[in-house]
C-alpha cells in the first residue's frame, strides 16, 4: 500500500525509558564471557533500559504524553485522537487507549484506538493517524508507542535476552501545511517467526505451556516467552526493508542522497549496517543507539530520532527537510514513512 496524505504534520516527539540498566557483561556467568562478547559484538547491545515488575508499556508512554503535553503548552481539549500501539497491553480487555485517555485527562470525545504490532507499530501507528487527521474525523491526535518485551523473555534465554529492551513514546501529529507518504506491507503467511506460541485463545496457558524446553542452540524458554526465528527475520528484513526504502523514494521522487536523516528500526547492528550497505546508506546519515537501548520493537524510531536530534543536543533541525521512517517486524509486517521534521520539537529520551 501506497499513499500521500497532506495537510498534516509531526509536532513533537517525545520517548521515556525506565532507569533499571542490564548490562550485558553481567550476564556471562550464566552464559560464558565468549559467548555474551561474541552476541555484544553482533548485535551492538551493551546495556538495556528494563521496566520494573510492576511498570506497563501504558505507564511509560504515559510519562512521555504528560511530559510532551505539559511541554508544548497542549490544551488537552485539542486532542481528539489517540493511538496506542504495543504488544504488551495492560489488558485483555479494555483496549488500553480508552484506559490512558482517562488518565491523561482527556476529553470523553476522543476517540481511542489500541493497534498490537510491535517493530513496524511505528509507521503503522503514525499511518492511523494520519488517516484521521486527513480523513477530517480528528484535528490532532497522540500516538504513543512502546513495549515491555523483556517480560516476554525467559531469563535463561540468550538469542532474545541480549537484545531486547524496554521503553515508550509520545508522538503529535496534527492537521498542518505538511505532508507525509507511506508505503506499508504485511505478510501473514510468516507470523510464526516471531511469535509467543501460548497464552492466547488459540493455545491458551496451561501446566504445558509453562515447561522450558532447551532448542538446539541451547536457548530456555517455554512456549508463553517469545520466540524470533533470527536467521529468517535478518533475511525479511533486508530483503523488504530495502525494498521498502526504494519503493517510497521512487513514490515521493526524492533521490535517495537527498534524505539526511533515516531512522531505521534498530534491530542489531549487524543486520543494520549490512541493510545500510546494500542501499548504500551512510551510517553517519542513519545512526543507531542500540549500544544503550537495545531493541526497544514500536518505540525504536521515536527513540532514535530522540536520541541525536533533541533540541538539548544542539542539533541541526534544518537537516530533517526530508526524513525517511522505516519498521519491519513481528507479523511479519513492514513499512516506510517520508516526511518533514524540521519543525518538530524533539525531546531528549526521560527518564
Amino acid at each position: 500500500m501506497k499513499c500521500l496524505i497532506n495537510n498534516i504534520n509531526i509536532d513533537s516527539i517525545a520517548t521515556y525509558v525506565p532507569s533499571k540498566t542490564l548490562e550485558m557483561s553481567t550476564l556471562s556467568d550464566l552464559f560464558g564471557e565468549a559467548s555474551v562478547n561474541m552476541v555484544m559484538k553482533a548485535t551492538g547491545v551493551e546495556r538495556v533500559q528494563i521496566a520494573d515488575e510492576e511498570q506497563t508499556a501504558s505507564d511509560m508512554c504515559y510519562e512521555a504524553a504528560r511530559f510532551l503535553l505539559e511541554k508544548e503548552e497542549i490544551n488537552k481539549e485539542e486532542i481528539d485522537g489517540l493511538v496506542f500501539i504495543s504488544q504488551t497491553a495492560d489488558y485483555r480487555a479494555p483496549a488500553t487507549s480508552i484506559i490512558l485517555q482517562d488518565k491523561l485527562g482527556l476529553s470523553k470525545e476522543t476517540v481511542c484506538f489500541d493497534i498490537s504490532s510491535g517493530c513496524s507499530g511505528y509507521i503503522y501507528g503514525i499511518f492511523q493517524a494520519s488517516s484521521l487527521i486527513g480523513s477530517g474525523a480528528c484535528k490532532k491526535v497522540l500516538v504513543l508507542a512502546g513495549d515491555t518485551t523483556t517480560k516476554l523473555i525467559n531469563p535463561k534465554d540468550r538469542a532474545q535476552r541480549m537484545v531486547f529492551g524496554d521503553a515508550g513514546s509520545a508522538t503529535i501529529v496534527s492537521r498542518g501545511d505538511g505532508q507525509m507518504g507511506f508505503h506499508i506491507c504485511s505478510d501473514g503467511s510468516e507470523h510464526d517467526k516471531v511469535i509467543v506460541p501460548a497464552g492466547g485463545f488459540r493455545t491458551p496457558s496451561s501446566d504445558e505451556t509453562k515447561k522450558e524446553k532447551t532448542d538446539a542452540d541451547g536457548n530456555i524458554r517455554t512456549e508463553e516467552n517469545l520466540y524470533m526465528d533470527g536467521i529468517s527475520v535478518f533475511n525479511f528484513i533486508i530483503k523488504h526493508g530495502q525494498k521498502s526504502i526504494k519503493t517510497l523514494l521512487d513514490y515521493m521522487s526524492w533521490e535517495k542522497d537527498d534524505v539526511n536523516f533515516y531512522a531505521m528500526h534498530q534491530a542489531t547492528r549487524f543486520t543494520l549496517h549490512y541493510l545500510l550497505k546494500r542501499l548504500k546508506i551512510s551510517k553517519e546519515k542513519a545512526p543507531t543507539n542500540l549500544k544503550n537501548y537495545g531493541n526497544t520493537g514500536p518505540s525504536t524510531i521515536p527513540l532514535i530520532i530522540t536520541d541525536i536530534c533533541n533540541k538539548e543536543s544542539g542539533f541541526d533541525s534544518s537537516s530533517l527537510n526530508k526524513v525517511i521512517m522505516c519498521g519491519y517486524g513481528v507479523g511479519l509486517s513492514w513499512g516506510s514513512i517520508a516526511c518533514n521534521l524540521q519543525n518538530t520539537n524533539i525531546y531528549k529520551p526521560l527518564k
